[in-house]
């Protein structure tokens, strides 16, 4: 796979200590743990289809986004694709890599245009070995994430085909709004039925589904929900207090 020289570096934003508090990696560092990151990080543009790094590639840097999207995922031998993860704003792309002899461990590509804070992985690992609270903080993200993998991984094993639509739709859904809720689609339907596991005709009748048993209109990439609570009893039914959706 051939990367795509389209980026834009933009030197250090205004915006980039709020971007880097905004990772749970940061949120709770002192303004002084936090000052080496902020001098250290570059603001970036890419452009939707830009390989931002491939598997076993020597990592130079972790990034942090601040907007869009980007998809991890590996190649197997025969060349198919296996989605990871979809990542969007206020995570973390690469930081694995400190762990794993300076290696990115999957392929990252962006779907959706994305602004990032680009950052040396080499001062990430020399800051945990200085700093205690870092090095918990590491630990606590990457729990989040792997709970947050996991978790949609078994509600996956358990839920229909509508039901999965459902619940990716309910994690962009704006926490403090309940009722008459419009929002897009952060990236294209077939490769969000890609991501749940889905052929394009299963997605097709599970939105229709959907539409009739939730009460949801979809135009496109245009989504109306009339009540989110109608829309979590019919996605997690009993087990709505139990699995209540997390922020991605």
């Amino acid at each position: 796979m051939k990367k795509i020289a389209n980026n834009q570096s933009t030197g250090q934003p205004e915006h980039s200590l709020g971007c880097l508090r905004g990772a749970s990696l940061f949120a709770n560092l002192s303004d002084e743990e936090l000052s080496c990151f902020h001098d250290a990080a570059h603001s970036r543009s890419y452009k939707k289809g830009k390989v931002l790094y491939l598997q076993n590639e020597p990592a130079e840097f972790f990034y942090i986004i601040c907007g869009g999207w980007i998809k991890l995922f590996h190649t197997m031998p025969e060349g198919d694709e296996v989605i990871v993860d979809m990542l969007t704003t206020g995570h973390m792309v690469g930081e694995s890599a400190i762990f794993e002899q300076g290696l990115h461990t999957s392929n990252a590509q962006v779907i959706e245009d994305v602004q990032l804070l680009s950052i040396p992985s080499n001062l990430l690992k020399e800051q945990i070995h200085l700093s205690p609270a870092l090095a918990f903080s590491m630990l606590s993200s990457m729990f989040r994430h792997h709970r947050r993998h996991y978790g949609e991984i078994a509600l996956n094993t358990m839920q229909s085909a509508p039901q999965r639509i459902g619940s990716f739709l309910l994690r962009l859904c704006p926490p403090d709004k309940n009722k008459n809720i419009t929002l897009h689609l952060p990236y294209d339907k077939t490769l969000i039925a890609y991501t749940l596991g889905m052929k394009g005709a299963t997605f097709s009748r599970a939105l229709n589904i959907l539409r009739l048993q939730a009460a949801i209109r979809i135009s496109g990439s245009r989504v109306e929900i009339d009540s989110v609570d109608r829309l979590v009893k019919f996605v997690y039914g009993p087990l709505a207090a139990k699995y209540a959706p997390e922020e991605m």
